[in-house]
């Protein structure tokens, strides 16, 4: 992307804390008679967020912290904001993302289950 006013070229990235692979899996915990057990979820598919125009322009870099649920099929749930910094620069950008996010659908002992609390921490970096 290039700035006005001769600021220079920038490769931009966004990188993932902990999103070292392809598949990669985050834990959360289901309730077996009503007692929580942590459970891993493993992604199939996670679009990257694009890079806020503001936080380019302003050369900006900080995270977000995403909580949100697996549904039986996959699929992500009420995902909301728990933590970023800069405060709400990054999080329209990391939600946008985390709504299109798949996951294997989680099974336990033969039976589809939804996973609860399941965080994801996502970086913002301009390289």
């Amino acid at each position: 992307m290039i700035f006005k006013k001769g600021i220079k070229l920038l490769s931009l990235s966004v990188l993932f804390l902990g999103l070292s692979s392809l598949m990669q899996a985050d834990k959360g915990f289901i309730t077996v008679d009503g007692k929580n057990i942590e459970f891993d979820v493993e992604r199939q598919y996670q679009p990257a967020p694009s890079y806020p125009r503001k936080a380019l322009r302003l050369a900006k870099e900080g995270y977000v912290i995403v909580e949100f649920d697996v549904s039986p099929d996959g699929d992500v749930m009420d995902p909301f904001i728990l933590e970023g910094e800069p405060a709400g620069l990054f999080d329209r950008a990391a939600m946008k993302s985390i709504r299109k996010w798949i996951y294997q659908p989680p099974v336990h002992e033969g039976v589809s289950v939804q996973v609860s609390d399941v965080k994801v921490r996502l970086s913002f970096r301009v390289q």
